[in-house]
């Protein structure tokens, strides 16, 4: 009988030290599996590049302070993103990040995002916190909180779509308007 007890108490001191051996191994294989997605492949800095037209003409300028290529979902990471559109009228979009998945034609800013006119003298700006740019249609659109400020105005709304190549803006919803005339 003490055998038996003896054989039962061995059975299940083995088994528990099994599954606390598969515990600690997991806990080990999941800390690098999670460091290996965190961790870019290839990264750069002062990034720079062009992008034309089929016609040659310049479509866009982008510049970014550094990127890092994660390559879990194929997955770009910008810092300080700087994109000029090249249209009738040329437009710089700034943001404090980007991020763009694969061959995908759509940057997803975030941060801080201005849009405003190249020429300094054009006192146009639109602020927001989170805009998608879908650079072959080089149309800027958001669902979020819109400011546009211009001189002596000041416009709010809540979803925007900016379309740079026909110079049009739309503020989806809640647009409210404030204008204070020179005096």
């Amino acid at each position: 009988m003490r055998k038996r007890y003896l054989l039962l108490l061995v059975t299940a001191f083995f088994g528990v030290a099994f599954l606390a051996v598969d515990r600690y191994t997991r806990d080990i294989t999941g800390q690098t599996t999670e460091q290996a997605v965190r961790e870019p492949d290839y990264y750069g800095e002062v990034l720079f590049s062009r992008r034309y037209e089929k016609d040659g003409s310049l479509a866009d300028t982008f510049y970014a302070a550094k990127s890092e290529h994660f390559p879990e979902g194929d997955l770009t990471v910008f810092s300080e993103p700087r994109l000029l559109v090249s249209s009738k009228d040329d437009w710089v979009l700034t943001a404090d990040e980007g991020v763009m998945r694969g061959n995908d034609q759509a940057l997803k800013l975030s941060g801080n995002i201005l849009i405003r006119p190249l020429d300094s003298s054009d006192p146009m700006r639109l602020e927001t916190s989170r805009l998608t740019y879908h650079i072959d249609k080089k149309i800027a659109e958001t669902d979020e909180l819109v400011t546009m400020t211009g001189e002596n105005s000041r416009m709010t709304g809540t979803g925007m779509m900016f379309d740079a190549s026909r110079q049009r803006l739309e503020l989806k919803t809640g647009v409210r308007t404030t204008y204070e005339p020179v005096q």
